[in-house]
C-alpha cells in the first residue's frame, strides 16, 4: 500500500520526518522507500491545499491520504491534544448573496456540478481507511480563517485546509483519513495558550505507529 501524508507545513511533519529518516526530495515532498510512503506539504490555506495536491504529487498513485494538522474546537468536550477523525467537512467562509440571502457557495445554482462530490454543503468520507485508525472519534468540521469571529454551533472542529483535502480525495475516488489534533478551544483558550505541540506529537506518534505496523505491505 502507498501512502501520502498532508501536513501544511513542515513543522507539522518534522517528527514523522525525523524518527523515520524521509529524505527531503523538494521544498514540500519528502519520501522513505522502506514504507512505501511519501510526505507533502502544502502550505497553509484551501488554495495552497489544492494547487499542491494537484501540482506537486501523482495522486493516482497512492492507495491511501492521510491528512495530519492541528484544529480548534467548538465545543468544550473535545480536550487539547485529543486526535479526531474528520468525516465530514465544508467551505464555511465561501459564501455568496443570492436573493438577498447569504449561502455557502457550494449550494448555490451556479455549482450544481459538485453535488456528486459535496451534500449539502459538506464533503462526506465514505472510503475504507485502515482499520488501524477506527478508535478514533469522527467529528464533523469546517475549514475557515478566523472561526472566533463567527463561531459555528453545527460543527465539532475546525481547521484551514480538511475541506480542500477531502474535496480532492473524494474527486480522485480515493481511501483518505483526515486527522486532526485539537489546539485550542474556540473562544475560549486565548492565543497565547494555544497548544501546538501536544497534538503534533500525539499524531505523529500514532502516524509512525502505523506507517511501522504496514511497513512492506
Amino acid at each position: 500500500m502507498k501512502t501520502l501524508i498532508i501536513t501544511a507545513t513542515s513543522l507539522e511533519a518534522k517528527q514523522i520526518v525525523d524518527n523515520l529518516h524521509f529524505i527531503k526530495c523538494s521544498d514540500t515532498v519528502f519520501s522513505n522507500t522502506d514504507y512505501n510512503c511519501d510526505i507533502l506539504t502544502t502550505g497553509v490555506g484551501l488554495v495552497a491545499t489544492v494547487f499542491s495536491m494537484f501540482t506537486c504529487v501523482n495522486i493516482k498513485e497512492y492507495d491511501l491520504l492521510i491528512n495530519l494538522g492541528t484544529a480548534g474546537s467548538f465545543s468544550e468536550n473535545l480536550k487539547i491534544g485529543e486526535l479526531v477523525n474528520v468525516n465530514s467537512d465544508s467551505f464555511e467562509d465561501i459564501c455568496i448573496r443570492d436573493n438577498g440571502e447569504k449561502i455557502n457557495v457550494f449550494n448555490s445554482k451556479f455549482n450544481q456540478h459538485f453535488r456528486n462530490l459535496i451534500n449539502n454543503g459538506r464533503i462526506y468520507n465514505t472510503s475504507d481507511y485502515p482499520h488501524f485508525f477506527h478508535n478514533l472519534k469522527k467529528v464533523s468540521g469546517t475549514s475557515v480563517n478566523i472561526p472566533e469571529q463567527n463561531p459555528i454551533s453545527n460543527y465539532e472542529i475546525e481547521s484551514m485546509e480538511g475541506a480542500a483535502f477531502m474535496l480532492v480525495c473524494k474527486h480522485f475516488k480515493k481511501n483518505f483519513i483526515q486527522i486532526r489534533g485539537i489546539s485550542n478551544i474556540i473562544s475560549k483558550t486565548k492565543r497565547e495558550n494555544w497548544d501546538f505541540n501536544t497534538p503534533i506529537n500525539n499524531y505523529s506518534d500514532l502516524t509512525i505507529d502505523f506507517l511501522k505496523q504496514n511497513k512492506w505491505n
